[in-house]
């Protein structure tokens, strides 16, 4: 549901979308919120996050958030209630129009709802009168007069520098009592001249004697001396190919010298809780769905780091153990990384999650030979023509775009499956595999130019859950 389309007139739009909570780590927001209550009730709090104004011509954006004293009823899921919003509006102070960008709603600190458009797609309604969004309203377009006022005075102060006065003579403070005025130098009078110091002697004219023609010797002598900085430089190049930290998917630099290359890399070959695995022995734990919100489209694409990588942008999030998760990009081998149940895949999605902390998730979604899948379609239609150049997406793709249909995944605790293999990853691997054709896998095989995978790791009797 995009809140944008409902009736201006309508309490139900004003509910839906003037009062949702988007959660402020995967918002976008990078500055310290400074919050202002500009409206109280006996029923709830309206806020505004200050530091959040910003003029995105023709529009100023600002953030707010709503508590409730009374649950709320969403008006999709009605079995569903919340008591705390946070949304993100645009307003249009000329036309004196508004609309929803993003929202959450959450119960107890729990995601119950989630939508999100662009400005672009939005429909700007003018606000009810007296409602949350034309309160904020009136709050942003006086910021906005006001910080255009603001402009305008510091550019007249630009053009119109004050040039401080220059002190005359007469400006000059008169010399206190007693004390006499210096007397101003003479100009006529001429310097006592110095006696002219005697010529110092000329020194006697010295022989000029040729120098010597080198010897064979005197050659040798100094190739010798040479040869201790050539071997130098020899050495210190042999060492720096020795310390050569890059890293491969073949080679010397293959996967099983990860480890060997960087001392940060010494986990890849020292952990005991590297990826990918083999999913296999599982334990039943009835996992619950995993909740996401993966409405937003992504950004960019690129070829790099031995790689196809999608960038997220900002919004698109996930909640594991009710904690949430940004996803940050995705990442796509060819063939799978991971096997199940023995099976490798012709390519595996890797949608690489992090938390405030740094924690990571990652969800690996399998890709096996089948039809034309269209969102995949999509973003190969738009790969740069270069490696390491990134490519805005001209066509809207969102990473729910990407997810097979059934939920069902595996769950288990591993590593980054590249130096420096960092270990506490948590990894979900979705059961179903997505549908794509022989064309499509051979088009990333192209764009990457090299199989990205690394080999299964031993498991070491790690849980696996289902």
């Amino acid at each position: 549901m995009h809140c944008d389309v409902y009736s201006p007139y309508s309490v139900r739009f004003w509910l839906a979308c003037s009062l949702w909570l988007l959660l402020g780590a995967w918002s976008g927001q990078s500055h310290a919120s400074q919050w202002l209550s500009i409206k109280k009730t006996d029923d709830n709090q309206l806020m505004i996050d200050k530091q959040s104004l910003l003029e995105e011509k023709p529009y100023i954006k600002a953030w707010v958030k709503v508590d409730y004293r009374t649950p709320q009823k969403n008006v999709e899921s009605v079995d569903r209630v919340y008591n705390h919003a946070k949304a993100l509006w645009y307003f249009d102070c000329d036309k004196r129009k508004a609309a929803t960008i993003q929202v959450f709603q959450y119960d107890q600190g729990e995601l119950v709802y989630s939508a999100g458009t662009t400005a672009k797609q939005a429909d700007f309604i003018e606000p009810l009168p007296e409602s949350e969004v034309e309160v904020t309203q009136q709050y942003v377009c006086k910021w906005q007069a006001k910080e255009k006022q603001r402009l305008e005075a510091a550019a007249r102060r630009a053009s119109n520098p004050v040039v401080p006065a220059v002190a005359s003579n007469k400006d000059k403070p008169a010399a206190p009592d007693g004390v006499a005025e210096p007397a101003a130098e003479a100009t006529n009078n001429k310097p006592e001249e110095k006696p002219a110091a005697p010529k110092p002697a000329a020194k006697p004219a010295e022989e000029k004697v040729a120098p010597a023609k080198a010897t064979d010797n005197s050659k040798s002598a100094r190739a010798t001396d040479a040869t201790p900085d050539k071997d130098k430089a020899t050495k210190k190049e042999k060492s720096d190919k020795l310390n050569d930290q890059s890293w491969a998917y073949s080679g010397p630099h293959g996967p099983d010298k990860w480890g060997s290359l960087n001392p940060d890399y010494a986990v890849c070959n020292a952990g005991s809780q590297q990826s990918p695995i083999n999913i296999d022995n599982t334990i039943t734990a009835a996992l619950k769905p995993i909740k996401r919100l993966q409405k937003f489209p992504l950004k960019n694409v690129a070829v790099k780091d031995h790689s196809l990588i999608l960038d997220a942008g900002t919004g698109n999030m996930m909640v594991l153990d009710q904690k949430p998760y940004q996803l940050k990009y995705i990442s796509v081998h060819v063939p799978s990384e991971h096997q199940i149940k023995q099976k490798s895949y012709a390519a595996e999605l890797q949608m690489v999650h992090e938390d405030k902390a740094g924690h990571r998730v990652i969800i690996a979604i399998m890709l096996e030979e089948g039809s034309t899948h269209a969102g995949l379609e999509k973003i190969l239609g738009n790969l740069p023509k270069e490696k390491e150049q990134s490519k805005a997406l001209a066509i809207r793709v969102t990473p729910g775009d990407l997810m097979p249909a059934k939920p069902a995944y595996y769950r288990y605790s591993g590593s980054l499956t590249a130096p420096p293999c960092t270990e506490g990853v948590q990894w979900v691997i979705m059961k179903e595999p997505l549908k794509v054709s022989k064309f499509q896998i051979g088009t990333l095989q192209q764009a990457i130019g090299e199989p990205n995978q690394r080999p299964v790791q031993d498991a070491q009797g790690r849980m696996i859950l289902e």
